[in-house]
């Protein structure tokens, strides 16, 4: 017989919407309020899901890039950078989906010696009446070494190169087991 597990929503959806993303630097997609992974509570085999949801604008022909970072602020240990990826141009207000898993490999003692995975993707609308003209950036990456023994966070850093208007509406963060 299998175990069976619930998921678990570790964080309550906000009522309103999160900040609109119009920088060009490295901006936090949602706060690390909102993504908590308390001290010692990472297990082996634990797997955690963010997904965010809104709408995109953009401006000239730029590029975006996904950092996810290991921790509550930009300084935080970096996991897996996506590509330098070209948006589509032009847009006004696409729905955008953004989905993350950060699966924790192994923990060991105190410092970075526990090995995380993390994969995500963005999609977001093109241009309407226009075959593939989606904005699509998928970063993954191989093992990383965190402390899963201090209060922590999934820092989702989003770096545009033409400024945008992002706005996160909606998220789910939750532990799948």
């Amino acid at each position: 017989m299998s175990r069976q597990y619930f998921a678990d929503v570790l964080s309550e959806p906000v009522n309103a919407s999160f900040a609109t993303i119009t920088a060009t630097t490295e901006t936090v997609l949602i706060p690390t309020l909102y993504t908590p992974i308390p001290a010692n509570e990472p297990r082996a085999g634990k797997v955690y899901e963010l997904l965010v949801g809104g709408t995109v604008t953009t401006g000239a022909s730029g590029t975006l890039i996904i950092q996810p970072r290991y921790g509550l602020v930009i300084g935080g240990t970096a996991l897996a950078v996506s590509p330098t990826q070209t948006v589509v141009p032009s847009i006004t207000t696409a729905p955008f989906l953004y989905r993350c898993y950060l699966a924790i490999r192994a923990v060991g003692l105190a410092g970075a010696n526990s090995t995380v995975l993390c994969t995500g993707t963005f999609e977001a609308g093109g241009a309407v009446a226009t075959a593939a003209s989606k904005t699509f950036v998928a970063h993954s990456g191989g093992p990383t070494s965190v402390d899963t023994t201090v209060a922590s966070g999934l820092w989702i850093g989003m770096t545009f190169s033409i400024a945008p208007s992002l706005i996160p509406m909606w998220h789910i963060w939750r532990s799948l087991n």
